[in-house]
């Protein structure tokens, strides 16, 4: 074992403290990129996704030329909301006062006033910033977002042994709950865990050989498949890869199938995590087993971080130690929230 240097990890008020939290969503979340979902939902041009992310109600429209814009689904009259309609439409109507949108967003109608008296450029749905990657949605509400082709380039460049872009969406399974989204964050950031909390994830990966990298925003980590023991498709080249991309989402990759993992914080106390799989040409039975055996190891992390974080608010603990050689990750995570609530 190398004598990498042992630090302090973050204290049980960032895990319990509303202020905290608040200040989170206020500097992280606002102004990082998101994943939201799989952009196979709206296929066709009109089709609409109405989702709400950090509170913030948002409309997700497949545009004429295959595009996919998105915008805050307040009418910009006096706050109403787009009517949801589960069809293809050719326009957006408030389902408040009536005034209508093209699907770019243009104010197109405003009923109760004469179109003389207003400026229609000013009055259309306010847009976010988003883009789509391997068939994945994600969105940024920040005004000047950073960088997104070099995260996801150099992402690509480390899976590369896996060519994601042919993997469907199957389904999304999600799990509420009782914990920080960080604590759950600390805990998928490291393998130190494994042989102890998830005996048969752990026979299925080769321990020794699980490693970690960091980079500016985001972490890998990987590890050998035993073949033998996995619930997937055997392969030349049986690497897991589960990278973490700051702040909230998660790629777990083997041989035939990807799963996402999106953290999304409730309050300092509460999480859900939405998990979207995909799949590549692939039996109905593995896809079943797969599931199966990502459902006991996701119980098992819920049961330890749902005591983790009780105990947060123990008298007993104040904060604890990270190892040098085995969280590594966590350590880069944390340090990313500290430097980013300065």
């Amino acid at each position: 074992m190398s004598n990498k240097l042992i630090t302090e990890s973050l204290s049980g008020k960032w895990y319990t403290e509303k202020r905290i939290f608040d200040k989170e969503t206020d500097k992280i979340f606002f102004n990082s990129w998101l994943l939201v979902c799989s952009e196979s939902k709206i296929k066709k041009p009109g089709e609409t996704l109405f989702v709400e992310i950090l509170n913030q109600p948002l409309i997700f429209i497949r545009q004429e030329d295959q595009s996919i814009r998105v915008f805050y689904n307040v009418c910009s009259h006096r706050g109403g909301s787009i009517k949801k309609e589960h069809k293809c439409v050719n326009y957006l109507q408030c389902s408040y006062h009536g005034w209508i949108y093209n699907l770019n967003g243009e104010l197109k109608k405003s009923r109760g006033f004469n179109s003389s008296q207003l400026n229609f450029n000013d009055l259309r749905l306010k847009e976010i910033d988003s883009r789509v990657w391997k068939g994945m949605l994600f969105i940024n509400f920040s005004s000047t977002p950073d960088t997104f082709k070099n995260t996801f380039d150099k992402i690509e460049e480390l899976i590369s042994p896996y060519k994601i872009d042919s993997f469907l969406f199957y389904k999304r399974i999600s799990y509420k709950i009782k914990c920080n989204w960080k604590v759950y964050l600390d805990n998928y950031l490291e393998g130190l865990h494994i042989p102890i909390v998830h005996p048969k994830l752990n026979r299925a990966l080769n321990y020794k050989s699980y490693k970690t990298e960091v980079f500016d925003n985001f972490s890998v980590q990987s590890g050998k498949i035993i073949n033998e023991n996995s619930p997937y498709l055997n392969d030349s080249n049986s690497y897991a890869y589960y990278v973490t991309i700051y702040p909230n989402f998660l790629f777990n990759i083997a041989p035939g199938r990807l799963q996402t993992n999106i953290i999304e914080p409730v309050n300092e106390k509460q999480c859900v995590v939405h998990f979207d799989y995909y799949f590549d040409s692939i039996e109905k039975s593995i896809i079943n087993e797969d599931i199966t055996f990502s459902d006991k190891v996701q119980k098992e992390d819920i049961l330890i971080c749902e005591k983790i974080q009780k105990n947060m608010s123990s008298r007993g603990f104040d904060k604890g130690i990270l190892s040098g050689d085995y969280e590594l990750g966590v350590k880069h995570f944390q340090d990313f929230i500290k430097k980013s609530l300065i």
